[in-house]
Parts: structure tokens; C-alpha cells; sequence
């Protein structure tokens, strides 16, 4: 169940950045599902809607489905890493994130989200709201 949705956002893109602009956003939901068996469900969905596995890391695809948190657990495994291991560097995760979780506390930073935001140093990469 979906309990809360943020605005999309169109996204200047991060590392590989020669290639069209991203639409980001954010979702926060309720699951019965275990991490590991939501991963699995997520990558199913990203496979029926055309995305191939491999590809250029951060280069173009049709869809990237990322848990970012799964409650306050911490789990590092060969498949999964929750929190996700680059939220906290990546406005274009941030600023969706803080717009229906300004004040979720980062499991191993210790930090809220609008602080990760507001200390962010990324050269300002845009994140412009649709």
C-alpha cells in the first residue's frame, strides 16, 4: 500500500552525463514483503517494462527501482544494501525524499533527511520539479 508519494522531478543527470535528464521521485509503502523478496519483485517489474540487466552504470534506462529504506533495519548483502549506499549523496534522491520525509532519520548516518539535503555537495545538480 502506497502511504505516501512525492512530486516527480526531472533530474540533471549524476556521473555519466552525457545523456537526457531522469524523472525521479519517491515512494514510501507498507509491505507484507521481506527485502530481499521486494528486490526480487522490483527487478521483475523493471524487466517487464523493457530494461535489460548489465548496461552502462549510470547511463540511460527505461527504469531504476531502488529501495532506499526498509524501516530502520541495516542490511549489507551480496544482492541488497539497505540503507541505500548512495541516498546521501544524490540530491536528485534527497529532494524527492524530503518532500514526504523531511525528518526520516538515516540509520547509519544518524542524520535526518533535510539535513542530508541541506549539507549536500554535489555542484548544485538540478532537480527541477514537473
Amino acid at each position: 500500500m502506497v502511504d505516501a508519494r512525492s512530486p516527480l522531478y526531472e533530474t540533471e543527470p549524476v556521473e555519466f552525463e552525457t545523456q537526457d535528464w531522469f524523472i525521479n521521485g519517491v515512494l514510501k509503502i507498507r509491505t507484507c514483503l521481506q527485502p530481499e523478496t521486494l528486490l526480487a519483485r522490483l527487478q521483475a517489474i523493471e524487466r517487464g517494462m523493457g530494461r535489460e540487466p548489465g548496461g552502462l552504470r549510470f547511463g540511460p534506462r527505461i527504469i531504476d527501482l531502488d529501495i532506499l529504506f526498509f524501516d530502520r533495519r541495516i542490511i549489507e548483502t551480496d544482492r541488497l544494501q539497505i540503507p541505500h549506499p548512495r541516498l546521501h549523496q544524490r540530491r536528485f534522491v534527497l529532494k524527492p525524499l524530503c518532500s514526504i520525509a523531511p525528518e526520516l532519520v538515516h540509520p547509519v548516518l544518524k542524520k535526518t533527511a533535510s539535513s542530508l539535503l541541506k549539507g549536500l555537495q554535489d555542484g548544485e545538480k538540478k532537480v527541477n520539479i514537473i
